[in-house]
């Protein structure tokens, strides 16, 4: 749900987390944006082709729920329609982050996403895996149909090729979202020469989901039942369809069949 906020203080978080970003080093260049919502259908974003350690409160500008700019003195960047893509799909998102952390956009790069669970507290924060998003050329009007699927389901995806993309309830939630995404690739890729990281016991899963639940985080406190993506007979009761717990691999075979499907 939308929570609104004065633009001043948007303003401000907006240049805080621009050089934040720029000081762990996830961005160079001009990479990486960021945007707010400042009311249902009007949001705040960092500018194209700026560096996100000179960003200050100026170099913002204001955009309309179709990508029209409202205000700022310069141009928003061309991967807003991704960002406008996550707010129309969710109304609990309220902050966008895009940026190139190393070690998950080295992933992304090797065309591989972080399919199984391996820290217990990252299932309860974001989930079982942090999937990857088939490549489309930026621009091509490709981006927003391979990355639509994903985000009534995830808070946080692999863009192939493309780093990662965030988001949360406010800058703070999609910022560490983003980090904990690269942190458990750091540490997928430092356990490769101890044989690789082991992922978390089936039978604790479904308790890790149940504690993200009553957190009020994921799709199931959203009222979208992943177990529920199951192809079962429509008469199933919602009773029956709580009780199941489904294993990792169910989980991850779930949503990357249903994924698949709605991509085609």
């Amino acid at each position: 749900m939308y929570v609104k906020s004065s633009e001043k203080r948007s303003r401000q978080q907006l240049v805080d987390y621009s050089k934040l970003l720029w000081e762990k080093s996830w961005v160079a260049n001009h990479d990486g944006n960021l945007s707010m919502r400042l009311s249902p259908d009007r949001f705040l974003c960092t500018p194209t082709s700026f560096s996100k350690r000179l960003v200050d409160e100026d170099a913002l500008l204001q955009v309309d729920a179709q990508g029209k700019k409202i205000a700022g003195a310069l141009r928003p960047f061309g991967e807003l329609e991704l960002h406008l893509a996550v707010y129309a799909g969710r109304a609990d998102v309220n902050a966008v982050i895009h940026a190139h952390p190393p070690y998950a956009s080295a992933m992304s790069c090797a065309g591989v996403g972080l399919d199984e669970p391996i820290i217990a507290e990252a299932v309860v924060s974001i989930g079982t895996c942090v999937p990857l998003v088939p490549f489309a050329c930026p621009g091509s009007g490709e981006t927003v149909k391979q990355l639509a699927p994903f985000v009534p389901v995830f808070d946080v995806v692999l863009l192939e090729n493309h780093g990662v993309m965030a988001w949360g309830s406010d800058l703070e939630q999609a910022f560490l979202r983003l980090e904990l995404a690269e942190h458990l690739c750091k540490i997928a890729t430092l356990a490769k020469p101890w044989g690789g990281a082991k992922a978390l016991p089936n039978d604790a899963i479904g308790r890790l989901l149940e504690a993200r639940r009553r957190a009020g985080l994921g799709p199931e406190a959203r009222g979208i039942d992943i177990a529920g993506m199951r192809r079962v007979a429509p008469a199933a009761s919602s009773t029956a369809t709580t009780a199941v717990q489904p294993s990792r691999e169910d989980l991850v075979r779930i949503i990357t069949e249903e994924l698949k499907s709605l991509i085609r």
